[in-house]
């Protein structure tokens, strides 16, 4: 694991940044505008990307003055696919908090001990205004294919399906009640029992 450093400034590019491999395809997003909208783009962001590092997401990044974390989670040669070394990579910036956290599909791999060990690891690595983008299931009933995203620009995503069904599948109930210190600030389903989520932090009350 590791991060990768933008530049601080944004290269011109085309609206879609660079071309994804022809076996890609494509997907308009309601999701993602909400993920990047209202951020403080005078500040350098922080930004985690589950894995693996896309070019054309590396490249869509470009435009905002960020830092990026990627943290290699979907390694198939690490315990339950990267929550070990992602602890252990947190502990090594302890001081980072991330503003846009995209874990992709991530949270149907883990089983529910790992979940709940990457989830309270995650807790301290966000602030009050952090963006959680994920993607679960519809319904846990029905089969959910893995997939790899990348983002060519803030409304489309790039898909590619890999071959193997996630693990454990997670619907939106699945997702918060893991996660309770966020809720769901938008959801919309996708084709192929595919949810989109975004989860922003809830206000906790002054004791």
């Amino acid at each position: 694991m590791g991060a990768m450093a933008s530049n601080d400034s944004a290269r011109d590019s085309g609206p879609d940044g660079i071309p994804p491999p022809a076996s890609w395809s494509f997907e308009s997003t309601r999701i993602l505008p909400q993920v990047f909208d209202g951020l403080d783009t005078a500040r350098n962001l922080s930004v985690l990307d589950a894995g693996p590092a896309e070019p054309v997401t590396v490249d869509f990044l470009r435009r905002f003055r960020c830092r990026l974390y990627v943290a290699d989670l979907f390694d198939r040669s690490t315990p339950e696919r990267g929550v070990e070394p992602f602890s252990e990579f947190l502990d090594s910036h302890s001081n980072v908090r991330f503003d846009v956290c995209l874990l992709w599909d991530y949270v149907n791999y883990p089983n529910d001990a790992a979940f709940a060990e990457f989830v309270a690891a995650l807790g301290n690595h966000v602030h009050e205004n952090s963006r959680i983008y994920a993607i679960g299931a519809y319904s846990t009933e029905v089969p959910l294919r893995a997939h790899r995203y990348a983002i060519t620009s803030v409304h489309r995503l790039a898909i590619r399906p890999v071959p193997e069904r996630v693990p454990h599948a997670r619907s939106q109930n699945d997702v918060v009640n893991a996660m309770p210190r966020f809720f769901v600030n938008r959801a919309a389903l996708r084709r192929d029992n595919r949810l989109e989520l975004l989860l922003r932090p809830r206000s906790i009350p002054s004791p």
